[in-house]
C-alpha cells in the first residue's frame, strides 16, 4: 500500500496554486496533488518522484497500482509529463505572504530564491522581526525601534552634538532674560554649565576622531585577501573548470563575510583535475589539457601559486587523487591518446616544488570521472565510466598498505560526474550523471554496511560540480544544469538539522569540473 500523503518527504504542487485548472491525469496517486519531478514504473505509472522513492523504503519494492516489481533503480523519468508541467503557471511559494506573481514550474525555484516576498529576521539586536526580504533594508535602518546610527555617521552625530549645544544655551538665555533679579545667578550658571558643555564636546570629538582614525585604519589594511583569511571558520577555496574564463581563476568563501572573493589565479589552465591538502599546502594534479601539478603555501602570504618542476608523464583527466596516511594515491582517470586507466599510482613530493609519480597497483576495472573518498586506513571508490557512456554503479575499497580490492554493496543505479563528502560512517554522493539525466539527487552511503538512504534533493541538478563539508555541513558549488548551463550558484545543507537546501552567495564565476577545498582552522598565519 502506498504511503500516506502526510509521509512523503516532499509530495507535489498543490492545484489551488495553479494559474487555471489542472489535468487529472498528472495528479500523483500518492499525494494527489499535481506531479513534481515525476517517475514511473515500466507500465507508466506515474508518481512524484519523492512520493515513489518513500513508498518504496517503507513498503515492499513494487508499484502502487499495477504491483510489479519496482526499485528507485528502475523508475523512468516521466518526461513528457514534466515538460508539460514545467509549463505550467503556478504562484509563488510566497503567495501568503503577498507575491502576487504567476510563473512557469520549471522557472518557479529560482523565482522564490530571488523572491522580494521572503521572510527574514531584522538583525538589530533584540528586534528579530519578521519581515519580507525587499523591505529588510527601509525597516532595518528607518522603521526599527531598536535601529542603531551608524558608527561612521560622524557629520550626523556631530550635528546632534551641536544642535544639543544650542538648544541648551538657547533655554539658559530665556531663563536670564525672563529674571532681571536672578540675572546674577543665571550668569554664574551659565558660565559652569557652558564650561562643562564645552568640556564634553571636547571630549565627544575626540571620541569621534578616534572612531573616525579606527574605520579609515580597518578601510586601508583590509583588502579581500585579509578580509578572507580574518574568518574563524573553515573557509572554502574553489579553482579552475570550464568555462574558459574561469579556468585559471581562484575564488575563496569567507563566512564571516558571507561573500566570495578572488584571489591569485593559477599559472596554468585546470578543468577536470583533482586536488588535495598536504603538509599545509593545497595541490592542484592535472587535468584536461594540462600535465602540470601546481600548489599554494598556505603559511606564505600574500597567497601565490607554484608550478612543480617537469611535467607529469601523460595528461590526464577525470582521476581522483586522495591522502591515506600520509600517502598520496593517484586513482584512475581518461589519459589522453590511451584508454580510461585502471591504475592507482603513489605521488612522492621530493622537494617544495618536485615529486615523483610511482605506479601502485591495477584496479580490477578502468574508471573515469568516478568519486573517491579515504575512510579509517582505506579507500572507497565509487561508480565512474568504464568506458565512454558506459557507466558503474559498483563500489570498491581498496587497502593501500596490502594493495588488495574488496567489492562493496553497490550503489542503487549507475552513477558518474557527482560530488562526495564523507560524513561520520557515511559518504554522501550528490548529483551527477545517470545515463539518462541529470540529477540532483543526493544518496548516503553507509560504509560499514553499504545501505543506501536517500537525502532531501538539492535545489539544482548538477553534474561535474564540487562538495566539500565543514563540520556537519555540507556545500555544493557550481557544476552543469539539464540545460548544459555552468552555475555559479552554491547551497548548503546541514546533516542532522536540515529538512531542505538552502542557497548561499553566488560565487563570482560559473563553474563546472573545478576543485574545491576546505582551508585549515585554526592556523595563526592565514587568520591575521
Amino acid at each position: 500500500m502506498a504511503c500516506r500523503p502526510n509521509d512523503c518527504v516532499s509530495s507535489g504542487y498543490d492545484e489551488s496554486r495553479f494559474e487555471s485548472s489542472v489535468n487529472v491525469d498528472v495528479h500523483c496517486p500518492i499525494c494527489f496533488n499535481v506531479m513534481k519531478d515525476a517517475r514511473m514504473c515500466h507500465n507508466q505509472h506515474m508518481f512524484c518522484r519523492s512520493c515513489i522513492e518513500e513508498h518504496l523504503r517503507v513498503n515492499p519494492q513494487r508499484c502502487p497500482q499495477c504491483q510489479d516489481n519496482l526499485t528507485v533503480a528502475t523508475l523512468l523519468p516521466a518526461r513528457f509529463v514534466n515538460n508539460l508541467i514545467s509549463k505550467l503557471k503556478i504562484n509563488c511559494d510566497y503567495a501568503s505572504r503577498g507575491c502576487p506573481e504567476f510563473i512557469n514550474v520549471e522557472d518557479l525555484e529560482r523565482h522564490v530564491e530571488n523572491c522580494g516576498f521572503a521572510p527574514v529576521l531584522c538583525s538589530n539586536e533584540r528586534c528579530g522581526l519578521e519581515i519580507n526580504k525587499r523591505d529588510k533594508i527601509k525597516h532595518e535602518t528607518e522603521l526599527c525601534e531598536y535601529r542603531k546610527i551608524a558608527s561612521h555617521d560622524f557629520a550626523a552625530i556631530k550635528e546632534i552634538i551641536e544642535r544639543t549645544y544650542k538648544d541648551h544655551n538657547d533655554q539658559l538665555q530665556k531663563e536670564m532674560l525672563g529674571s532681571r533679579k536672578e540675572m546674577k545667578d543665571v550668569q554664574q550658571s551659565l558660565s559652569t554649565v557652558t564650561k562643562e558643555m564645552m568640556e564634553m564636546k571636547a571630549m565627544m570629538f575626540q571620541m569621534l576622531e578616534k572612531m573616525n582614525t579606527n574605520v579609515q585604519h580597518i578601510q586601508t589594511l583590509t583588502s579581500p585577501t585579509e578580509l578572507v583569511m580574518n574568518s574563524v571558520r573553515n573557509d572554502i577555496l574553489i579553482a579552475g573548470g570550464y568555462p574558459y574564463g574561469s579556468s585559471k581563476s581562484v575564488e575563496i568563501f569567507s563566512w564571516k563575510e558571507k561573500k566570495w572573493f578572488e584571489i591569485a589565479s593559477l599559472e596554468k589552465i585546470h578543468s577536470q583535475a583533482s586536488s588535495f591538502i598536504y603538509n599545509d599546502n593545497i595541490f592542484v594534479f592535472g587535468g584536461k589539457g594540462c600535465r602540470s601539478i601546481e600548489t599554494l603555501n598556505l603559511n606564505q602570504l600574500p597567497l601565490t601559486w607554484k608550478t612543480f618542476h617537469g611535467e607529469l608523464p601523460y595528461e590526464c583527466n577525470g582521476h581522483q587523487t586522495v591522502v591515506c596516511k600520509q600517502q598520496i594515491l593517484h586513482i584512475g582517470g581518461s589519459i589522453v591518446g590511451k584508454e580510461i586507466s585502471d591504475m592507482i599510482s603513489e605521488v612522492q613530493i621530493t622537494g617544495s616544488t618536485s615529486y615523483v609519480l610511482k605506479e601502485l597497483c591495477h584496479m580490477p576495472e578502468p574508471r573515469f570521472c568516478h568519486a573517491a573518498e579515504v575512510v579509517d586506513d582505506k579507500v572507497l571508490i565509487f561508480g565512474g565510466e568504464r568506458k565512454r557512456d558506459d557507466l558503474l554503479n559498483s563500489v570498491l575499497e581498496f587497502d593501500p598498505r596490502t594493495r588488495t580490492f574488496k567489492e562493496m554493496p553497490s550503489l542503487p543505479h549507475p552513477l558518474t560526474d557527482m560530488a562526495t563528502v564523507q560524513w561520520r560512517d557515511q559518504v554522501v554522493l550528490l548529483g551527477g550523471y545517470d545515463g539518462i539525466e541529470i540529477l540532483n539527487s543526493v544518496i548516503m552511503y553507509d560504509i560499514k554496511t553499504g545501505e543506501n538512504t536517500v537525502l532531501p534533493s538539492m535545489l539544482e541538478k548538477r553534474r561535474w560540480c564540487c562538495a566539500v563539508i565543514t563540520g556537519d555541513t555540507i556545500v555544493v558549488m557550481g557544476g552543469m544544469n539539464n540545460k548544459n548551463k555552468d552555475l555559479k550558484s552554491v547551497e548548503y545543507f546541514k546533516m542532522g538539522s536540515s529538512s531542505s537546501w538552502k542557497y548561499l552567495p553566488l560565487m563570482n564565476k560559473q563553474r563546472s569540473v573545478a576543485i574545491a577545498e576546505v582551508l585549515p582552522l585554526g592556523k595563526k598565519d592565514l587568520l591575521r
